[in-house]
């Protein structure tokens, strides 16, 4: 595995639509432990809109944009902001993007070692598709597998989405004969892969991490959360704090916490913003009214202290063929803080929290049996629940951990660009 001195001196692009101030974390963990082993890392990113598809203050959509954010880089290009459940806003929000990162970006991607795509969406990698036409290769690093993940819930159905899931696939498929390495999140990722017919030697399973400390740390007012939302003081709070999405399918846990049964109080506290928002309050409202709390979005420095006031953590995720291969970065998250995890998914991300004993699971979209894992959870002690913390813990430094997937990650990225690192190339990222 690569060490800092190996890994010093490469360039790295770094292509992703979304980006901080947008609340992502997964892509500023990635290049920090990339940066930390040695990596010359700047990103090529969209204008900040995500997850409400309105832009941040301070931004315009059109208008491109270099800045320093987190002490990196950062080149910013238009795109027409949207994030809603309308088909046709939501791909000219993808592809506005592409286009423009494509136009706009190769100057920077160019004078780079190796691109490394965060596919997410898919549309991501045309700017690194056309660099590779002038000798930069590319990594992809996927987090959801299109265009099963943007049609697995409902997006764009009859004719216009067999239409439109045809040449995103012709799209997706070319992505992958172009990139030099491809880089997955869950084993069954790299399985449906290789059976679409991606060799598998160019495939690596590489688990999402969280940095070191990011999370976990005891809260510095115990009671301070329950206070804050009338919670009382013997009720069990669960917790979910990720996107409010269509692919989340919050609906469940909300329903579950109304049937977990009398005797025991179950609260569910929802941190973050999305499209589902305002039907999930709806929701709340009119089947769990007082057991249902949103806090919206929060600021990455806040999260710690938030998580740990929680009993246990939520993972959640529809129903669906895709979502079976699908390990939210979210699961990483929960298992380094050392808290109990009630799992509502299927496939991967159930598997892993059984074999390492870290919480409950059901299946994706059974109320019922979320309902008694939820109460069977609340019904176990502090130390009963601390031990499944610890399991967690113990799953996460031995198979997910930062030093772990970052040393695999710049294997990767050496591994993709042998023939560029005698010619060393200041990355542009000016005109």
């Amino acid at each position: 595995m690569s060490d800092t001195n190996v890994a010093r001196g490469l360039r790295v692009a770094f292509v992703c639509q979304w980006f901080a101030p947008e609340p992502v974390s997964q892509p500023t963990w990635i290049i920090e432990a990339l940066a930390a082993r040695g990596a010359d890392v700047r990103v090529l990113t969209g204008i900040p809109n995500y997850p409400t598809g309105r832009v941040v203050p301070g931004y315009q959509a059109w208008r491109r944009r270099f800045e320093e954010v987190d002490g990196f880089s950062v080149q910013r290009t238009p795109l027409f902001p949207n994030h809603g459940s309308s088909a046709l806003p939501r791909m000219l929000n993808y592809l506005s993007w592409a286009v423009s990162s494509t136009v706009f970006g190769q100057r920077l991607l160019r004078s780079a070692d190796v691109v490394l795509v965060y596919s997410s969406p898919a549309t991501a990698a045309m700017s690194a598709m056309r660099a590779r036409r002038r000798g930069t290769p590319y990594v992809l690093l996927i987090q959801d597998v299109w265009p099963d993940s943007i049609f697995a819930s409902g997006f764009l159905p009859g004719l216009a989405g067999r239409f439109a899931r045809r040449l995103v696939n012709r799209f997706v498929d070319a992505a992958y004969r172009g990139a030099a390495r491809i880089v997955v999140t869950s084993p069954g990722m790299r399985d449906l892969l290789v059976d679409r017919g991606v060799p598998g030697e160019r495939v690596s399973v590489i688990f999402n991490w969280v940095p070191d400390g990011e999370v976990g740390t005891p809260p510095s007012s115990p009671g301070a959360l329950r206070d804050r939302l009338g919670i009382p003081a013997d009720a069990f709070v669960l917790m979910y704090a990720g996107n409010h999405g269509a692919a989340q399918g919050l609906d469940v846990a909300i329903r579950a916490c109304a049937q977990v049964g009398p005797g025991r109080e179950c609260h569910l506290v929802l941190v973050g913003d999305g499209v589902e928002k305002a039907a999930l309050e709806e929701v709340a409202q009119r089947e769990a009214q007082g057991l249902v709390h949103f806090l919206g979005s929060r600021p990455r420095s806040e999260m710690a202290e938030l998580m740990s006031q929680a009993d246990a953590q939520l993972v959640s995720l529809v129903s669906a063929p895709l979502f079976a291969v699908t390990t939210p970065s979210k699961l990483q998250s929960v298992l380094q803080a050392g808290q109990p995890v009630l799992v509502s998914a299927d496939g991967d991300t159930a598997r892993l929290v059984q074999e390492g004993g870290a919480g409950r699971t059901a299946p994706a979209g059974d109320v019922d049996v979320l309902a008694r894992q939820l109460r069977a959870l609340a019904d176990l002690s502090a130390h009963e629940l601390d031990e499944l913390g610890r399991r967690g813990r113990n799953l996460y430094e031995t198979r997910m951990a930062e030093n772990i997937g970052a040393g695999l990650m710049m294997d990767t990225l050496r591994a993709a660009a042998p023939s560029r690192d005698a010619q060393p190339r200041k990355i542009r990222t000016s005109r």
